[in-house]
């Protein structure tokens, strides 16, 4: 289990979650890489560009867990703009000082070689529907 921030490249906006890590989802990566965050409420301007392509893995903290990402959001939905998950830019700075102070997050970022085995794992999947 982990948080995990994530940057729009087309916005201000930063999408805060969480990501089980199990044997067939072995990386954060496997969160957004197949699927996005189009099923997810989200920002208008960035309507379209909710796929892996139009994101940014900016932090991992992998110690924390889902109960902490729900306490983290009901932090944070008191005192910052929010639409659903997604937060301003502008604030990470404080929002990364909650994290790591209020909730003991450590980052941790994933090795180059997760992405790439991520990336093989859409394509394949991919392929495998087309098929």
């Amino acid at each position: 289990m982990g948080i995990y921030i994530i940057k729009s490249l087309y916005s201000n906006w930063i999408k805060i979650g969480h990501h089980k890590i199990t044997n067939r989802r072995p990386s954060v990566y496997y969160r957004y890489i197949n699927r996005g965050f189009y099923s997810v409420i989200h920002p208008k301007e960035i309507y379209n560009k909710l796929s892996f392509s139009d994101l940014k893995l900016l932090y991992w903290f992998h110690n924390l867990d889902i109960i902490h990402e729900k306490n983290i959001h009901n932090k944070l939905k008191i005192n910052y703009e929010n639409i659903g998950e997604w937060y301003k830019y502008e604030d990470l700075d404080n929002i990364l000082n909650i994290i790591e102070n209020d909730y003991g997050g450590i980052n941790k970022m994933p090795q180059l070689e997760e992405l790439e085995i991520a990336k093989k794992w859409a394509f394949k999947k991919l392929n495998s529907k087309n098929s």
